[in-house]
């Protein structure tokens, strides 16, 4: 089953990082891969993500809402994935972690469809992350994405350094 994982510490306060995260149909405004979280009710939302050409949709329900520590997820039809954002209280802020995983009905389908929805899986969580992260402590910043020897990608915000130009 592929997966990601990524981590962002977040120069806000727990609550307000948890309540911000918990809004899930304002996803589409942090990651451009999202085109569409509709809410169907108190706990269900239908889900559209597009990278490269390819379309995945799927309807997903919260499993866990525990302010303001952890937020989880599974899908129900369509794209079949789960994960969590779980958040614990740093000296820096807020250290906000995100789960994803997905599987296929099939191996083979998995070797065709890894290679296009690990990226759309990271660029939704890694916009999420940057975007949360810059509305909340107005950073200046970048991604800086990594793969792990065990291939799970890991998320560092960078301070971006501006080039000067003569």
């Amino acid at each position: 089953m592929p997966a990601i994982f990524q981590t962002a510490t977040i120069n806000a306060d727990i609550e307000s990082v948890f309540d911000l995260i918990s809004r899930i149909e304002e996803f589409p405004r942090y990651a451009e891969a999202l085109k569409e979280v509709r809410k169907i009710n108190h706990n269900t939302y239908r889900w559209v993500a597009q990278v490269r050409g390819i379309t995945l949709e799927w309807v997903s329900i919260v499993t866990e809402f525990k302010r303001p520590t952890r937020l989880a997820w599974r899908s129900t039809s369509g794209f079949k994935n789960s994960g969590a954002y779980t958040l614990t209280r740093s000296p820096e802020g807020t250290l906000v972690s995100i789960s994803i995983e997905f599987s296929f009905p099939s191996r083979l389908l998995e070797t065709v469809m890894a290679p296009v929805t690990i990226p759309v899986a990271r660029a939704i969580a890694s916009g999420i992350l940057a975007r949360v992260k810059q509305r909340l402590d107005g950073s200046d910043r970048h991604l800086a994405i990594r793969k792990t020897p065990f291939g799970i990608a890991r998320l560092k915000l960078k301070k971006r350094h501006a080039a000067r130009r003569v």
